[in-house]
């Protein structure tokens, strides 16, 4: 028996089913609590000190995993981390604290320490992915990503 081919009406009111419906499901998800951005909570690491950052200017570390490095930086009074494998081809980045941005070795990418890891120039298509941190006391603590690091192709808790 042949198959039937759906007329172009009936197919693209499917098509336009789909896409409020697949546009309506996470916005469900969201109103029951339930977080669904870029977003990934990790667990919680301490990584270093308030003291010593505001001290040093910046602080490497790694996270989410010892393959994950990272580097906390305070500019402008505040703290901010970022991944340094370039979202690129993942080399590892060297920052340059007078200009303020991270500049890749491999295929010269940079990106904007103060304008929360944006590209500047270069082959990379994607800003970098922010850490997310949390101060109690003296203590910083990364608590999460914001983006996706290089090499995964998903962020998992």
């Amino acid at each position: 028996m042949p198959t039937q081919i759906p007329s172009r009406r009936n197919f693209l009111k499917t098509i336009g089913v789909a896409t409020v419906g697949a546009s309506i499901a996470p916005a469900s998800l969201l109103a029951q609590g339930e977080s669904r951005g870029i977003y990934t909570a990790y667990a919680r690491q301490k990584i270093g000190s308030l003291s010593e950052i505001k001290k040093s200017g910046e602080l490497d570390f790694f996270y989410p995993d010892s393959s994950s490095m990272c580097k906390a930086l305070f500019i402008d009074g505040k703290v901010s981390a970022y991944s340094t494998l370039c979202t690129h081809k993942g080399c590892p980045m060297l920052y340059d604290p007078e200009e303020k941005v991270f500049n890749c070795p491999c295929h010269y990418s940079r990106f904007d320490a103060q304008k929360d890891g944006l590209q500047v120039i270069g082959q990379a298509t994607a800003k970098l992915p922010r850490i997310h941190l949390e101060i109690e006391g003296d203590d910083l603590y990364a608590i999460g990503v914001d983006g996706l690091i290089f090499g995964r192709y998903a962020n998992f808790a």
